[in-house]
This record gives C-alpha cells, structure tokens and sequence, in this order.
C-alpha cells in the first residue's frame, strides 16, 4: 500500500521514528515506525540517477566532448584541469582521468551520493587523480586553503531538466564563468537550444481545460468562464512525446529554435529573456499548444550533438528513414529517456492561423522557466507577459491526468447512462468523489437533489464554481467533513467515480467503499463492483528506471546500486503509480483478476483476503514487470476500466487508458521467460486497516 508520508516526527530511545503517513484506502492519518533514516533513504530511493546513468547515448557524447577538449588542451600546451559540477555517480570525472586530464575536481552536494561517488572513485581506482568537494558549485572556494588551488580550464556538468533550465543551469553555468573558469575554458556541453512546434490538439487541450459535459447533443454541464479563460497550470507538463498518437496533432508551424544559450561564457547568460518570431504557418487551423524540446551541442567544433527531440524532429530520423526504417521502427532505435522528456505548454489563447499568412511567436524566459504566447499578427515589438499561474484552481486541485479523465466523454457517457438507470424525480443521491462534475450532471438528468462531499478545499471552491455557473445551488448542498455526512433516511442513492485526490495507485479510489460503509447495504450503489486486474508485461523501456548498473561505460558502479536497492527496500513499496500510455510494453500473459469485491456489501463484513496464484506465460520474451488496474463495475452492463482501452493480445504491445495512472511491479531481476514458465503472485487485504499488498515471482521452467 502506498502512502503519503508528512514530516512530522517523533525520535524514540532507540533512535528509531515515527512518522505521521496518510493511508488514502480509508482516509486516515497514522504514527508509523520507521527506520530514523527514513527520510534519506526516501530521498535516496527517488533520485532517478540509474535512469540517467542507463542513458548510453548521453553518456558516449560526454565522453567524446571531455576526451575533444582535453586533446585539444594539451596541444595547446596546457594543462586539462577539469571540473565537473554535480557529479553523482562521479562517472564524468572518471571519464575525464581515463582521457588523461591532469587535475579533476568534482563537486556534488547531495550528500548520500558525495559519499557514495567517493566509494565509486576509490573502487575503479582514481581517488589519487579525482578530489572531490561536498558542496554547491556555487559555495567553493579557489586558492591556497579553498577547494582547488587555481581555477579550472575545462567544465563538465549536466544539470539539465525537460525543461533545460529548470535545475538552475543558468546561475550554475554564470557562476561557474565568472567564479570557477579561467578565460578561454571549455565547457562541457558548449551550447544549448531550445526548439517550439506550435501544434492544433484537441487531446492535447484535453489535460488542461475542463470542456463541457455532453449527453447526446444535450449540455448537462456548462464549463465557467474563469475556466476557460485560465491560463493553465504554472508547472511544465512534461511527457514523452513520442508515444503521443501522430493522428493526435496537427503541426502548424515548423519547428523553430527559439532561445540559444551559449554556455562557453563567451556571452553572458541572461536569466531574463523575450524573443519574437516571425513565421509562416504550414497549414490553417487553431494553435492550442507549443511542443517543446532542447538539444545541446557537446563540443567546440559543432560536431557532438545530443537531441531530447521526439521521433518526428530527432536529427537522426531522416538519416535511418533514409536506410529504410519506419517511423514506428525508428522509434525503437532513437535513445529512450525518462529523465529528459519534451513538455507541453498550453497557449493562454487559442488562435486561428491560416497558412502562409505571418504570425508572432514569442517566448519568454526567467532563470527557470519558460512560457509562450502566439499573436495572429506580425508585430514590431514583443509585449510584456507574466508566467502564467492558475486563477481558476482548477488547475492546482487536480493534477493533469484527472483533468484529462474529467473530459473523456466514452467514460463520462458510461457513467450517465448508468445514472439515467437509476435517477427519477425523487431520488436524492451522495455523490462520494473528489470533484466530481458527474454528479451535478445527475441533477441535470433529474434528480431531485444532491450531496457532494468536498474535504478538499481548492476542490470544493472547483464544484461551487460549477454550481454556481450551472445555477444549481437549490438543488445541491456541498458537505465538508465525513463527520457531517447527510443521514441514512435522506438519501436513496449513493454515487462515486470513484476518484479522491490523496489516491496514487488505482485500489486506493476503493476509500469509497469505506465511505459508503457508512450507509446500509439496502440504498442503490453506483458502482456496484471492484475488480484489480494485472497483466505479465515485457517493458520496452520502463524498468530502466529500477534497473541496476553494474558496470556503465566500463566502469564499476555496483555501489551505487547496492545504496539505491537498500534504500528502496526501506521506504518503497513494491508497486507504483504510472502512466503506462507513455511507456510500450508487450502482454506476456492474458490479463487476469487478483480480487473482485462486491461494493453493495459494505466493507467492515468482509474477513481479511490472502490469495496465492500462478498465471502462465503465454509468449517468450524478457519478463520485467506487472502491470495493475481496476475495473469499476457500475451496475450489471456497465464497466469502466482504468486499465487497457482494447482486448489485450498475448505477444502485442498494450493500449492503456491516458486518463488514469496504473500501478506497476518492477522486478529486480528481469528474467528471460517462456511458454512453460509461471508468475507466482500474492495479494493481501486487511479491511479494518486498509493494508493492502502485492507478492510477484518468476518461476522459470527449471526453477522449483
């Protein structure tokens, strides 16, 4: 069972803690034992090095730019001094011992893995050629007694993120320039772009604005103007373009470069920035949204390039279409990166663009963000704009994935027509989910009047927002606490998505089960039914982010594994929550269900559940994962799924639903499987604490 952890603690005598964790399944707060490294090894456990570090392109680019540079300073007659901010593992400054430099100064100022890349160093046998510094880049010292004794001639970092700058590149780079260079240095990449591609995408605005709740060609629910209106959430959204469907947008402009930064300190990196565009549209229609992505050149001489461009942009794309290779082939072949995704930044004002007609595209920068606006006019003179920031709350209430599930009419029209089964003048229902428009839908399709309960605060000025828009507020009253829930005799119909904002993995929406416990078996249920789902999975891609080293780029990193797996172990749960549309993974098996619970019987009657079951293997391939869901049974027709969207074929690769985050096992050991092997799994529930745990294991053919 996942849990949200708060900081608050309590030390005991034996220095172990207790730390107050939300259990979302039945909505309570507890005092939990944990090791008194608790909070370390969280932050050990979820610093997604490993997946960066399984990045081999990033890697061999690194490489070949340090091993450019210091050539090239030794037959300038220099000495290669390198420092590499942020270090890590310290596998940078080992590639540059490796190509000889004659000094290496790492800093790194997370502290787990200071110690842990002093290990590393010492292992693979550098620590007399690397010295490295606990600190920000920003906080060392140069001379006699500082951090090095002279300032460095060769730079190396990446302090990258989606969005480029969002790490503090910019004051790293500026700081490192004015503090920690001498002049003339090489830096380590050279430069950097940032590319745009304005694009039309209904699906794409799907994740960002609330549309209209439609049954047929009638509007239950209109959207309120504040809504529209807003300019979308201030946190980029980032995602891997690459699985986006390409019948999903349509390019309107091409792509454009739009801010470079030269990082070899030969021009000062400005933290503030506009920069105006003049373009030509390709093709008419309506800008929803600017694609964005980066690439960076590693070396002096223009040569070492290394793109986070999606397939459809990625420089490499033309060249192996040219030998042959399908776009879906391709992008089996360009490097995979979880640690650096393309973004989505949604235009303050949808735009018409008509082709070859000139439009403005501006951008904006600070020292960490960047933010768009599109002008359907040639303009001399760039305006002023803020970052945007929601004014609606929508946008901060519920994450992306909720908004774009709030907008997916096949699932909204299950649940009306499930309510229309059931809805009469007379009925008055509880609606038991976290912003739930749906259920003011059910005034619109008759009901006499409504409950919502709204514990959450932002979500509850959402709904009244809505009320008041759709003039609903006679017939819905909006309840606060659990405590004050409307009584047995007031309701006869009780409804939920389910979905409550503390809910990480799928099961976690069944606190509605808890909710509805409160209730009489004997009052209509919507939904009726609770199904988890797994399917065997072989991940592309996804299991890199768990995955161990070993050796990377000849170098021994085992110590770092052992630091992550340990600390894994100690704050992790075995299943997580992800969303699988973005990552391609193969059915190894047929789906199957781990437990089906009747929601029309309340749950303080059921005993504690300890299952034990194998499913077989149907086709051979690497086995590296477990794929969860939930299948919410509305009534005895209808069934709406947070798990795949078509029947799941053994041997093909699964479409999952966008709108939902699914829970995923990872193994620590991905096993070659065949048709004779087993998965062994396990599944617990204890219904009085709302425990709930997962048991995967791959039994081979030869194994007993």
């Amino acid at each position: 069972m996942l849990k949200v952890c708060f900081t608050q603690l309590i030390r005991t005598r034996n220095m172990s803690i207790f730390i107050q964790c939300l259990n979302p399944l039945i909505g309570t707060v507890n005092w939990e034992e944990k090791d008194e490294n608790y909070d370390y090894h969280q932050e050990v456990a979820r610093s997604a090095f490993a997946d960066m570090l399984h990045d081999h392109e990033r890697n061999q680019k690194y490489y070949l730019a340090l091993k450019a540079a210091i050539e090239k300073k030794h037959k300038d007659g220099e000495e290669a001094n390198v420092l590499d901010i942020g270090t890590g593992t310290g596998l940078l400054s080992m590639m540059a011992a490796r190509c000889g430099a004659d000094s290496i100064t790492a800093c790194e100022a997370f502290t787990p893995m200071a110690k842990c890349a002093i290990k590393i160093i010492q292992e693979n046998g550098f620590e007399d050629k690397i010295k490295l510094i606990h600190k920000r880049s920003t906080r060392m010292t140069i001379g006699k007694d500082g951090d090095m004794i002279k300032k460095a001639n060769i730079l190396v970092t990446e302090v990258f993120d989606t969005e480029l700058i969002g790490e503090g590149a910019l004051s790293t780079f500026r700081h490192a320039h004015e503090n920690l260079l001498e002049e003339n240095s090489i830096v380590i990449p050279h430069s950097a772009t940032i590319w745009v591609q304005v694009v039309e995408s209904p699906t794409v605005c799907s994740w960002n604005t609330v549309h209209p709740i439609q049954n047929k060609s009638k509007y239950l629910l209109s959207t309120p103007c504040s809504v529209k209106s807003c300019s979308g959430a201030a946190a980029v959204h980032d995602i891997q373009l690459t699985q986006f469907p390409d019948n999903a947008f349509k390019p309107l402009l091409p792509p454009q470069p739009i801010f470079r930064f030269d990082l070899s300190g030969k021009s000062t990196l400005l933290y503030n920035e506009k920069k105006c565009l003049h373009i030509k549209p390709t093709t008419s229609g309506t800008a929803h949204a600017i694609f964005m992505w980066w690439d960076l050149v590693m070396d002096v001489n223009n040569e070492v390039l290394l793109s986070s461009a999606p397939v459809w942009e990625h420089p490499d794309t033309k060249i192996l279409q040219n030998k042959g290779l399908s776009l879906q082939e391709i992008a089996d072949v360009i490097p995979w990166r979880d640690h650096w995704m393309q973004a989505i930044y949604y235009l303050p004002v949808e735009t018409l663009v008509t082709v070859n007609k000139e439009v403005s595209l501006i951008g904006y920068h600070d020292e960490y963000s960047l933010w768009f606006q599109l002008i359907n006019e040639s303009i001399n003179e760039a305006p002023d704009c803020e970052r945007p920031v929601c004014s609606c709350n929508v946008h901060v209430a519920y994450c992306r994935t909720r908004i774009g599930q709030l907008n997916d009419h096949i699932r909204n029209e299950k649940y009306i027509k499930a309510l229309e089964k059931e809805v009469t003048p007379d009925t008055v229902c509880l609606c038991l989910s976290d912003g739930s428009l749906l259920s003011l839908a059910a005034i619109q399709l008759g009901a006499k009047k409504i409950f919502i309960l709204e514990t959450n605060f932002l979500s509850r000025k959402c709904i009244e927002m809505f009320v008041k828009t759709n003039e609903l507020s006679e017939r819905v009253e909006i309840v606060e606490s659990v405590n004050d829930l409307p009584p047995e005799n007031a309701i006869n119909l009780i409804f939920g998505e389910p979905y409550f904002i503390t809910s990480i993995v799928p099961w976690e929406n069944l606190y509605f089960w808890y909710l509805v416990s409160r209730y009489s078996p004997q009052i209509q249920r919507i939904p009726i039914a609770a199904t988890i789902m797994g399917v065997i999975v072989e991940f592309k891609d996804l299991h890199k982010i768990r995955a161990p080293l070993g050796i990377c780029e000849d170098f021994d990193l085992s110590i770092f594994d052992k630091l992550i797996q340990t600390s894994s172990d100690k704050s992790d749960s075995s299943v997580e929550a992800q969303p699988l549309w973005e990552y391609p993974a193969k059915a190894l098996s047929l789906p199957f269900v781990i437990k089906k619970f009747d929601l029309t019987q309340n749950v303080n009657e059921s005993e504690n559940i300890n299952i034990s079951e194998s499913v077989p293997i149907l086709t051979s391939g690497m086995c590296n994962g477990v794929a969860l869901w939930v299948d919410w049974q509305l009534n005895s027709e209808i069934t709406v799924s947070s798990g795949p969207t078509v029947e799941v074929q053994f041997g093909k690769r699964i479409s999952w639903d966008p709108f939902t985050r699914q829970g995923v096992h990872l193994f620590k050991d991905i096993t070659q499987v065949t048709q004779q092997s087993t998965v062994l799994w396990s599944f617990s529930f204890v219904p009085r604490y709302g425990n709930i745990t997962f048991d995967f294991r791959i039994l081979s053919k030869n194994m007993k």
